[in-house]
């Protein structure tokens, strides 16, 4: 097959695959030594781990080393806005201890999705490098059986027979994106206009103090007259995180819709409830909480209204998820009908 891509498969040809290749309906995969892989398209979704698609983009022309460059930039990115943006938390002068930041939302958020990356960059480039399964050959000397397992370690695994561990990945995968569209969300519609989000808020009749804000601002300038690291980290960590979000969905995985979608629902639920938690240890911890409206003295002594925000804030997550859901459901059928438009 001359039209190669430098795309290495997502697993070996199933041995039936022989018998099914002259099916209309299956789907062929060129290698980098022009050995046709083909898929019958009634194949198992277990059979194609999750987390060997999150190494492989659904569009032919990201391949592999596009596709490995794409993410280095990204994970560079997130890592120098997290440096740039834990600089700035740590000099924002605050009545309560630097410990606070811990247990803010923003960093709970920007944190998973920076260890998605982290982890995806760092398997896609184990899978550029060795394809194949890596096996430990109990013959090799000690020498040579650490560098296997170690290479096991860093690599994505290309079975899925564990359900719990595929399930738990795929959960990893949809916070690292629920909680960032939840951030972007929350800031833009909940921190902003109570004068929580570190420019000045628009006029309404009503607004919280300033204390205990998420960022402190000055009444006399726009977000963009600020200090630039101020606004860089303002922008990168509720906005651009999503952007990232989105460009990670469309672009850079072939993971499919999420199944089961009650248990993903149930598991996005559980982490949000998880997070006010954790947020409650920090306001015992600290005195701070990880968002304003979580914090009794802010809501004037009103546990209803502390009450009701939680309620609403564990709400959101299952929409979020549906918004992803919906997402991941695009690009199948963008990438299903180029692969068909392809194949005439």
């Amino acid at each position: 097959m001359a039209d190669t891509n430098d795309r290495t498969p997502l697993l070996p040809p199933p041995a039936h695959a022989q018998s099914q290749s002259g099916q209309s309906d299956s789907h062929v995969y060129p290698t980098h030594d022009d050995t046709a892989v083909i898929f019958p398209s009634n194949w198992s979704d277990l059979q194609q781990p999750i987390y060997l698609r999150a190494c492989h983009s659904p569009w032919r022309i990201i391949n592999q080393p596009v596709l490995l460059f794409l993410r280095l930039i990204l994970a560079g990115y997130l890592s120098a806005v997290f440096g740039v943006s834990l600089k700035y938390k740590l000099e924002n002068e605050d009545e309560h201890t630097r410990w606070r930041i811990p247990f803010q939302f923003s960093t709970v958020s920007f944190c998973t999705q920076w260890a998605f990356h982290l982890q995806v960059t760092v398997w896609t480039a184990m899978h550029l490098l060795f394809p194949k399964a890596i096996e430990v050959n109990p013959r090799d000397c000690h020498g040579h059986k650490l560098r296997a397992y170690i290479l096991r370690f860093f690599s994505p695994s290309n079975k899925a027979s564990c359900p719990i561990r595929r399930y738990g990945f795929s959960m990893f995968y949809t916070m690292a994106h629920v909680f960032p569209f939840m951030n972007t969300l929350i800031y833009w519609a909940v921190l902003v206009p109570s004068g929580h989000g570190g420019f000045p808020p628009p006029s309404f009749p009503h607004q919280h103090p300033p204390g205990n804000a998420t960022v402190t601002y000055d009444p006399d300038k726009g977000l963009f007259e600020e200090d630039p690291i101020k606004a860089f980290s303002i922008i990168n960590v509720w906005t651009i995180t999503t952007v990232i979000g989105f460009i990670e969905i469309g672009f850079l995985n072939s993971i499919r819709r999420q199944t089961p979608v009650t248990g993903h629902i149930i598991g996005v639920m559980f982490c949000s409830g998880a997070y006010l938690a954790w947020a409650g240890i920090g306001k015992l911890l600290t005195g701070h909480s990880g968002l304003f409206f979580l914090d009794p003295d802010l809501m004037n002594d009103m546990p209803e209204a502390v009450i009701a925000a939680c309620l609403a804030f564990i709400g959101v997550s299952p929409g979020m998820f549906s918004y992803m859901y919906g997402l991941v459901a695009m690009r199948e059928t963008m990438t299903a009908a180029t692969r068909h438009d392809s194949s005439r």
